[in-house]
Protein backbone atom coordinates (compact mmCIF):
# COMPACT_ATOMS: atom_id res chain seq x y z
CA UNK A 1 0.00 0.00 0.00
CA UNK A 2 2.46 2.35 0.77
CA UNK A 3 4.19 1.71 -2.89
CA UNK A 4 0.87 2.65 -4.58
CA UNK A 5 0.91 5.81 -1.95
CA UNK A 6 4.42 7.15 -3.36
CA UNK A 7 2.92 6.13 -7.10
CA UNK A 8 0.05 8.46 -6.21
CA UNK A 9 2.11 11.05 -4.94
CA UNK A 10 4.32 10.91 -8.01
CA UNK A 11 1.64 11.25 -10.71
CA UNK A 12 -0.08 14.17 -8.38
CA UNK A 13 3.35 15.80 -8.30
CA UNK A 14 3.16 15.40 -12.62
CA UNK A 15 -0.14 16.78 -12.66
CA UNK A 16 1.22 20.11 -10.75
CA UNK A 17 4.39 20.29 -13.49
CA UNK A 18 1.68 19.95 -16.07
CA UNK A 19 -0.42 22.72 -15.19
CA UNK A 20 2.72 24.72 -13.55
CA UNK A 21 4.53 24.30 -17.27
CA UNK A 22 1.32 24.84 -19.83
CA UNK A 23 1.09 28.70 -17.42
CA UNK A 24 4.71 28.97 -18.20
CA UNK A 25 4.44 27.98 -21.86
CA UNK A 26 1.35 30.50 -22.50
CA UNK A 27 2.66 33.64 -20.79
CA UNK A 28 5.44 33.47 -23.43
CA UNK A 29 2.47 34.40 -25.82
CA UNK A 30 0.45 37.73 -25.88
CA UNK A 31 -2.28 36.21 -25.58
CA UNK A 32 -2.39 33.44 -22.68
CA UNK A 33 -5.68 30.85 -22.80
CA UNK A 34 -6.26 27.17 -21.47
CA UNK A 35 -6.07 24.07 -23.13
CA UNK A 36 -7.08 20.73 -22.66
CA UNK A 37 -3.73 19.64 -20.90
CA UNK A 38 -5.18 22.05 -18.45
CA UNK A 39 -8.15 20.53 -17.87
CA UNK A 40 -6.59 16.71 -18.26
CA UNK A 41 -4.23 17.76 -15.73
CA UNK A 42 -6.65 18.97 -13.07
CA UNK A 43 -8.73 16.06 -13.35
CA UNK A 44 -5.13 14.21 -12.90
CA UNK A 45 -4.81 16.35 -9.42
CA UNK A 46 -8.39 15.30 -8.13
CA UNK A 47 -7.91 11.58 -8.56
CA UNK A 48 -4.56 11.22 -7.47
CA UNK A 49 -5.61 13.30 -4.39
CA UNK A 50 -8.05 11.01 -3.30
CA UNK A 51 -6.21 8.27 -3.88
CA UNK A 52 -3.10 9.86 -1.69
CA UNK A 53 -6.14 10.66 1.15
CA UNK A 54 -7.79 7.18 0.42
CA UNK A 55 -3.65 5.32 1.27
CA UNK A 56 -3.28 7.73 4.31
CA UNK A 57 -5.99 6.70 5.64
CA UNK A 58 -5.86 2.98 4.74
CA UNK A 59 -2.01 3.07 6.27
CA UNK A 60 -3.27 4.49 9.54
CA UNK A 61 -1.19 7.46 8.95
CA UNK A 62 -2.60 11.30 10.24
CA UNK A 63 -5.15 13.43 7.30
CA UNK A 64 -6.06 16.55 8.49
CA UNK A 65 -9.23 16.63 7.00
CA UNK A 66 -9.52 20.36 7.01
CA UNK A 67 -6.74 21.05 4.68
CA UNK A 68 -7.43 18.17 2.56
CA UNK A 69 -11.14 19.73 1.95
CA UNK A 70 -9.34 23.49 0.79
CA UNK A 71 -7.32 21.68 -1.53
CA UNK A 72 -10.21 19.48 -2.67
CA UNK A 73 -12.41 23.20 -2.96
CA UNK A 74 -8.95 24.68 -4.96
CA UNK A 75 -8.35 21.48 -7.63
CA UNK A 76 -12.38 21.67 -8.09
CA UNK A 77 -11.95 25.14 -8.94
CA UNK A 78 -8.99 24.51 -11.14
CA UNK A 79 -10.67 22.61 -12.99
CA UNK A 80 -14.01 24.26 -13.47
CA UNK A 81 -11.87 27.49 -14.76
CA UNK A 82 -9.99 25.25 -16.92
CA UNK A 83 -12.88 23.83 -18.63
CA UNK A 84 -14.65 27.24 -18.53
CA UNK A 85 -11.56 28.73 -20.29
CA UNK A 86 -11.16 25.88 -22.59
CA UNK A 87 -14.25 25.96 -23.83
CA UNK A 88 -14.51 30.16 -23.59
CA UNK A 89 -11.38 31.15 -24.81
CA UNK A 90 -11.38 34.00 -22.02
CA UNK A 91 -7.95 35.45 -20.65
CA UNK A 92 -9.52 35.58 -17.24
CA UNK A 93 -9.74 32.32 -17.14
CA UNK A 94 -6.38 31.42 -17.37
CA UNK A 95 -4.93 33.86 -14.89
CA UNK A 96 -7.55 32.03 -12.42
CA UNK A 97 -6.01 28.48 -13.42
CA UNK A 98 -2.65 30.20 -12.53
CA UNK A 99 -3.92 32.03 -9.57
CA UNK A 100 -5.85 28.94 -7.94
CA UNK A 101 -2.90 26.63 -8.66
CA UNK A 102 -0.37 28.43 -6.87
CA UNK A 103 -2.81 28.82 -3.84
CA UNK A 104 -3.31 25.16 -3.76
CA UNK A 105 0.07 24.56 -3.60
CA UNK A 106 0.87 27.29 -0.90
CA UNK A 107 -1.86 25.14 0.83
CA UNK A 108 -0.07 22.13 0.22
CA UNK A 109 3.45 22.68 1.44
CA UNK A 110 2.38 25.66 3.96
CA UNK A 111 -0.36 24.45 5.72
CA UNK A 112 1.30 21.62 8.22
Amino acid sequence: MNILRYVFLVFHLFGFAAILGGIFYQLRGKDPVTGGYMVTSAVVQLVTGAGLVWTRLSLDLPVSHAKMGVKLGLDVLVAVFALVGMGSRAAWAFYAVATVTAAAVIVAVAWT
